[in-house]
């Protein structure tokens, strides 16, 4: 029978093997982003260029044209694999009239509603690896928050999480030279919520 010393120490071993194997793979993608970027970048800046420059636009325009989602964000954001990672993204305020139960049949029910739109170099020679992130959170008032009975029971809880939190995500991969900008439009359309986006989640 094992010692539970060996066993603590075959479960630390196995553990650090998994963390190696993550850290290879990682440099393994590093190596091929970093070939990739080497062709791509200056390309990919001018892009990153008209993609700031089209957001600029829409947020000089009059705050009455840019209802519902006021104005759109951009940044770069750090990554491990180097790669240009940037982030646009938007959001609005949403009232639903929902059933609340026997007593008060229809309440207005208040939703945030986000989206995000990352754009990076990918792995794979001439190609951008584009991620596309719709969350709706239900808005919960502070008397809305009192705990009964009810909601300490595990699976009703569950679900009253999984209602209040509703997460649309995907991943794509692109060349280069499909982005133009008809493309740039429609992904900006998404983010001021003219567009309900389904090519982006197919």
């Amino acid at each position: 029978m094992t010692h539970w010393l060996e066993e603590a120490e075959l479960k630390v071993s196995k553990k650090e093997d998994r963390k190696n194997q993550i850290k290879d793979r990682i440099e393994v993608r590093k190596d091929s982003v970093k070939q990739n970027r080497l062709e791509l970048e200056d390309d990919y800046l001018k892009l990153i260029g008209k993609i700031e420059t089209l957001v600029d636009r829409i947020n000089n325009l009059p705050r009455q044209s840019r209802i519902p989602f006021g104005q759109i964000f951009g940044k770069p954001k750090t990554s491990k694999l180097d790669n240009l990672l940037y982030k646009f993204h938007s959001s609005r305020r949403i009232i639903n009239k929902e059933f609340a139960g026997v007593l008060s049949p229809v309440k207005s029910q208040h939703y945030k509603n986000t989206r995000s739109f990352f754009i990076s170099i990918a792995k794979e020679r001439g190609h951008l690896l584009l991620e596309y992130k719709e969350v709706k959170s239900k808005r919960i008032r502070l008397n809305d928050q009192i705990q009964n009975f009810w909601s300490k029971i595990p699976l009703l809880k569950a679900l009253k999480k999984k209602e209040a939190h509703e997460v649309k995500d995907s991943i794509k991969l692109i060349h280069i030279n499909e982005l133009n900008e008809k493309e740039l439009l429609k992904h900006l359309d998404w983010l001021a919520f003219k567009d309900k986006g389904n090519q982006f989640f197919s």
